[in-house]
């Protein structure tokens, strides 16, 4: 991502925050329209989802500029959401999900360059989610501690 997309990105963040829970039921209410199977995956009764998403993207789009602290949580998300049967369809669903709802809350905001910003972030994360989905080996130190393999190659 380049600098000019990154600070669009953060720009655009607070219009989401704003908005908050009302945002997150709508991406879901997508989601599990584009991907029903995908529901057993999320604790539906649980209200806490609307404000994890939310979390979840301010973290992702805060750690813009620390792309190396990112890849390595991405990593290891991917690697759980891997072994929880998440695959790369699921992913698409989730980015023309997170892509339908930021246009339905950011209006005109939501094109040109916003959208190209928001597009260039989601397949960033996608693609740091689909390499860890395939490290299923942990390469152990002499020392004995556990390192992931995105901090190793």
């Amino acid at each position: 991502m380049t600098p000019k997309q990154i600070a669009i990105v953060q720009s655009q963040l607070q219009a989401v925050k704003s908005i908050g829970k009302p945002f997150a039921k709508i991406f879901y209410a997508r989601l599990f329209q584009l991907a029903p199977d995908l529901r057993n995956l999320f604790n539906c009764a649980d209200n806490g989802k609307d404000r994890k998403l939310i979390n979840m993207l301010c973290t992702t789009v805060h750690s813009l500029e620390n792309m190396d602290g990112l890849k390595v949580v991405a990593h290891n998300m991917g690697q759980r959401y891997s072994e929880q049967g998440i695959n790369e369809r699921h992913y698409d669903f989730f980015i023309q999900a997170m892509l339908e709802t930021l246009e339905m809350a950011l209006g005109d905001d939501f094109s040109g360059d916003g959208k190209a910003a928001w597009v260039s972030m989601l397949a960033m994360v996608k693609e740091t989610l689909l390499e860890a989905s395939s490290y299923h080996r942990i390469e152990h130190t002499e020392w004995g501690h556990e390192v992931p393999m995105a901090l190793v190659g």
